[in-house]
């Protein structure tokens, strides 16, 4: 999988293009059940969105520019839902199954029963 290959000072653009293509990372291992990928790509994306915050402002966008960014934040949330979608009914199994080893773990402690 390949997470960046941004150059050493990237225009507002390239960074939104970075952004793109790192949430279509996010999503196919979202889609093929790698949760572990997913993670790894995401530590990536947030770097670069900070990089985004940090330079965004510093110079006014042209009209073009100001488009591109549009069509690039409209697949980045699209994205973002996308994923969502598949990563919300995992949270919520694993938040039964947490809650299952909680009343199993209150039982036992309540009987005296060790694991």
């Amino acid at each position: 999988m390949t997470y960046s290959n941004m150059p050493a000072t990237p225009s507002i653009v390239q960074i939104y293009e970075e952004l793109v293509l790192l949430s279509e990372q996010m999503l196919e291992a979202a889609r093929h059940g790698n949760w572990d990928a997913m993670t790894e790509v995401q530590r990536v994306y947030v770097a670069q969105v900070e990089t985004l915050r940090l330079k965004d402002g510093q110079a006014p966008a042209s009209l073009q520019e100001r488009m591109q960014r549009q069509a690039l934040l409209a697949k980045l949330l699209a994205h973002d839902a996308a994923i969502r979608d598949l990563v919300m009914p995992q949270l919520e199994q694993l938040g039964t199954l947490i809650g299952n080893a909680r009343r199993r773990r209150d039982v036992n402690e309540a009987y005296g029963v060790s694991a």
